[in-house]
């Protein structure tokens, strides 16, 4: 007698469906999604734990050098704790090898972008410290930022045109081919006007869900514009993050391994999450830095 308890052997060998994988008949659906293609989740990127830093092989840190690290790892507790809002840290006093052994410590992250503001272009990127970012300006400018976003994007964004939808007029009578793009443009206005730093949550507009026609898309371009601020993460899953000429509004694009869109959004409110270092990235990244330092500066 089988103990009913116990699965028959051959019940192990049938090949089970993966409930991971899209195996409907009906494509997935959304505004800038191929038609014909179906949403493969199994095609995101896997979560990757970031490389541990480390000091290059028999590199003898110098005293500016040291200097720094003390710097960085005052301003990581202190901004993780919330004693203080970040720090920039400038890098024009470490000679050539010390920088080049402090870079290649801390590494590219997983949140990279670029801003333009007062006619100066700035590189950024995160290091492998979540809220350590390293900034580059056309100007010659170099230093390392702790903060849950460089300051460089912050004030960007809020030099942008004032937070209101301006539409064309007079407004053309008809708009061949445009469906929703005018009630959309109607809601965003309606949000960016009323946001404001105390509220909590940002506002999404779903386009995936929602029907919208190349006309309608064209009209929400011209419209809204594009700043020239945008930052791409590439944790779990790609994620690029572009600002629009109007204040507190922003467009947001979801992307899987393949460069396709599988979800795509405007936000109105803060810098989204997805390109911003969260408290406790901050403190994840305090501890750590306090292990390589406490191992290479003992």
């Amino acid at each position: 007698m089988s103990d009913p308890d116990l699965i028959p052997l051959t019940d192990l060998e049938q090949p089970r469906e993966n409930p991971m994988i899209w195996n409907g008949e009906e494509p997935a659906q959304g505004v800038f999604l191929d038609t014909g293609d179906a949403l493969d989740l199994l095609g995101t990127p896997t979560l990757q734990i970031p490389p541990q830093p480390r000091l290059p092989i028999d590199f003898e840190p110098g005293p500016e050098l040291r200097a720094t690290l003390a710097d960085l790892r005052s301003a990581l507790h202190g901004t993780a704790s919330g004693g203080e809002p970040g720090r920039c840290i400038e890098l024009g006093h470490l000679d050539a090898l010390s920088l080049q052994a402090l870079l290649e410590m801390l590494g590219e992250g997983e949140v990279c972008g670029t801003v333009s503001l007062d006619g100066v272009n700035y590189t950024l990127s995160e290091s492998v410290l979540p809220g350590l970012w390293q900034g580059q300006g056309s100007d010659g400018s170099h230093w390392l930022e702790v903060a849950a976003v460089p300051q460089v994007v912050c004030r960007a964004a809020s030099c942008l045109r004032s937070a209101s939808v301006s539409l064309p007029d007079p407004l053309p009578e008809s708009l061949p081919g445009v469906m929703n793009g005018l009630a959309v443009l109607a809601e965003i206005n309606e949000h960016a006007s009323a946001w404001h730093e105390g509220m909590q949550n940002n506002r999404v507009l779903n386009f995936t869900l929602l029907p919208m026609s190349p006309e309608d898309q064209q009209l929400l371009l011209d419209v809204l514009g594009r700043a020239d601020l945008v930052l791409e993460s590439g944790g779990f899953g790609n994620c690029k993050v572009m600002a629009t000429t109007v204040r507190h509004v922003w467009a947001v694009q979801y992307l899987n391994a393949m460069g396709k869109t599988i979800l795509d959004t405007i936000e109105v409110g803060r810098i989204p999450d997805a390109a911003v270092a969260a408290p406790q990235d901050l403190e994840d990244s305090a501890s750590r830095l306090d292990e390589i330092l406490d191992t290479y500066l003992s």
